[in-house]
């Protein structure tokens, strides 16, 4: 029996194209490292609101900044209330704290991994990955950046970031060999979430969009089309096994063109400010972000205007292969507030 005639639920219904799919019966205890980011929190919604019940979310429970103006609550205690009301355990999960990570993953079967970017990414990746071994877990998906297409290379070679995760990566494909760890990658291109969330001030004070891109058009994948991905490869995790998928949008935007859709959807002129790469770092600086964030802004930016997401090459089909609908547009993005994080939406 399908998981979705053993439910009696639709994964279908929060996905529309997978109807046609079967999932695996048995898919055990999931773990998800990020309840608070954009994808992990909708992968743990859709997990849970197709009936799957035995979902544990990983939360930072630490300081954070309030995420709307004026609010009394973190996003973090916004997020596991709703998650817990849905039936979720949510657990304080730092990566930052080794000590957290055994009974984060006790009794699991399947991780799904959403790792941020972090000056001790060295040791945590490779701490966490050991423990998953020691502990059992069974398959590992974990998201990354786009690889294997024209000019993916090249964001390899110049930007930390992805030099990061593509070491990360390498790591995950030889568990299988030293344990019982089957794997899933799931490559993205540059998330439509990104500027909202890092020019957030910016935009909802300033009125203000500020790229170094010059012009070209950018390969922006919606948040949303890679969970929906990552729910298809935790319930039918045999069709996706030691597999690497590379999710894109259906071709490039210009940071223009998304200036415009800003304004449109935040209902007041956002003007689109272009500048070099140096200046670009500058600004960067001056808004007192730590030197390896404005290292990895300033080199997306500097490869965004290389023209290299504007390759044919660059995209490809696996976003409808997985989940049998096309990718979601920015324009899309920007009006389905129903996958966004309790009281935080965009605009």
């Amino acid at each position: 029996m399908s998981f979705l005639k053993k439910t009696g639920k639709a994964v279908a219904d929060l996905i529309p194209g997978v109807g046609k799919l079967t999932f695996d019966d048995n898919v055990g205890k999931v773990f998800i490292t990020s309840g608070t980011g954009v994808i992990g929190y909708r992968v743990a919604l859709s997990l849970l609101e197709a009936g799957h019940k035995n979902v544990r979310v990983g939360v930072w429970m630490g300081e954070r900044q309030t995420e709307t103006s004026g609010a009394d609550e973190s996003l973090a205690s916004k997020v596991k209330r709703a998650l817990e009301e849905k039936g979720a355990e949510v657990i304080d999960f730092d990566w930052a704290n080794p000590n957290t990570h055994k009974e984060a993953v006790s009794g699991v079967n399947t991780v799904f991994c959403t790792l941020p970017h972090m000056e001790s990414w060295a040791e945590v990746f490779p701490n966490f990955l050991t423990v998953c071994k020691d502990m059992k877990v069974e398959h590992f998906i974990k998201i990354s950046f786009l690889r294997d297409l024209e000019g993916s290379d090249k964001y390899r070679e110049n930007v930390p970031f992805v030099r990061f995760h593509s070491t990360c990566d390498d790591l995950l494909e030889m568990a299988p060999r030293t344990s019982r760890i089957s794997y899933t990658i799931l490559c993205a291109s540059h998330l439509m979430s990104t500027p909202l969330l890092h020019q957030g001030p910016l935009l909802r004070e300033d009125h203000k969009f500020i790229t170094a891109s010059y012009g070209m058009g950018i390969n922006y994948v919606s948040p949303n089309d890679v969970a929906d991905c990552a729910v298809v490869c935790i319930m039918n995790q045999k069709a996706h096994r030691n597999k690497i998928y590379n999710l894109t949008g259906s071709g490039p935007i210009t940071d223009d063109a998304i200036a415009k859709l800003l304004s449109q959807f935040y209902g007041t002129e956002i003007e689109h400010i272009q500048m070099g790469y140096h200046a670009y770092k500058r600004s960067l600086k001056e808004r007192g972000l730590p030197e390896w964030l404005v290292k990895d802004s300033a080199e997306f930016e500097r490869m965004k205007a290389s023209g290299s997401d504007e390759r044919p090459g660059a995209y490809t089909k696996d976003i409808e292969k997985l989940t049998g609908n096309k990718p979601e547009t920015f324009k899309d993005y920007l009006t389905n507030k129903s996958c966004m994080r309790p009281g935080l939406t965009f605009p």
